[in-house]
């Protein structure tokens, strides 16, 4: 499927980023805000487009106001057709993101 997916790890918990949102700005500059499922997990888009997306992790809402981030900001280019999935590692103090598969 050539779409844009994430999928939020909070390591605090042991388990998905249940009710996080997510913004995402499109390449086109529509921007669209996503609840992560109770596994903390989300398709962002059904089709990439050609150009940069940035992807807003609302941590600080997430975590109640107790962890060091407040918006993480992830920006990356892509290509239509493709498939990207973002996961993001997160914890109070610490994040980490790649492309996943």
């Amino acid at each position: 499927m050539a779409g844009l997916s994430t999928h939020v790890l909070d390591t605090v918990k042991g388990a998905g980023a249940a009710g996080m949102t997510v913004d995402v700005r499109s390449p086109d500059g529509t921007v669209h805000s996503v609840t992560l499922d109770p596994a903390g997990r989300a398709m962002l888009a059904t089709h990439a487009q050609d150009g940069t997306y940035e992807l807003g992790f609302h941590a600080g809402a997430y975590m109640g106001g107790h962890g060091f981030y407040d918006v993480i900001p992830i920006r990356f280019r892509a290509a239509a057709g493709q498939a990207y999935h973002v996961p993001l590692i997160l914890s109070a103090f610490g994040y980490t993101t790649y492309r996943g598969g």
